[in-house]
């Protein structure tokens, strides 16, 4: 899945329960944060600009950033920032989870390539976990998956009267929510 999708998923999570702006946002984080070792796509594409090669992507991505020791560490760094630790800690860990899942079932490339989840990374570098049925990452099941979640979202938005763009400003929520409540959208 793409890190639009694992965002949206994992804020639907973190508003399953009833916390506060940071924990909502830290939780969400730790499902976003996975995908840090695709950066290397970056480094890549610049390195490419001026006639160095490297495949710090394929060479890292999926490695690095999605094996249990990763999150893990991810879903502590979250609990250590937020009040309500064990929650937090506990929705790091299923945001983190549903990131590895999402992209076992659906990041598989144009080529027919599986990306692997090398979850015991690095104390057992060569277990590669993959499903035989992973689908591509641009196929209508993922597109349906996140206009569900996106869906899901305007609903916890109607209800709870708060959206996602609480995860980049606090003062873009005020405003995104203002607006909401002068169209009516906010249930009362």
């Amino acid at each position: 899945m793409t890190p639009p999708q694992h965002l949206i998923i994992s804020w639907v999570v973190a508003n399953s329960v009833t916390l506060d702006r940071r924990a909502r946002v830290c939780i969400t984080l730790a499902g976003i944060l996975p995908d840090v070792d695709g950066l290397g796509y970056v480094i890549d594409r610049i390195n490419l600009r001026f006639d160095i090669y490297s495949n710090y992507y394929t060479d890292y991505h999926h490695f690095i950033g999605h094996n249990i020791f990763a999150g893990l560490l991810i879903a502590s760094m979250m609990a250590y920032f937020c009040q309500h630790k064990i929650a937090v800690f506990l929705l790091s860990l299923l945001t983190f989870h549903l990131h590895l899942l999402a992209d076992l079932a659906g990041s598989m490339g144009g080529d027919g390539y599986q990306w692997p989840i090398y979850y015991l990374y690095p104390l057992m570098p060569d277990l590669a976990i993959t499903w035989s049925e992973q689908w591509e990452l641009s196929s209508w099941r993922n597109s349906a998956i996140g206009s569900s979640f996106f869906i899901i979202a305007l609903i916890i938005a109607r209800y709870r009267r708060v959206t996602f763009f609480e995860l980049f400003s606090a003062r873009i929520e005020q405003k995104v929510a203002e607006v909401m409540r002068q169209r009516g959208f906010f249930k009362e």
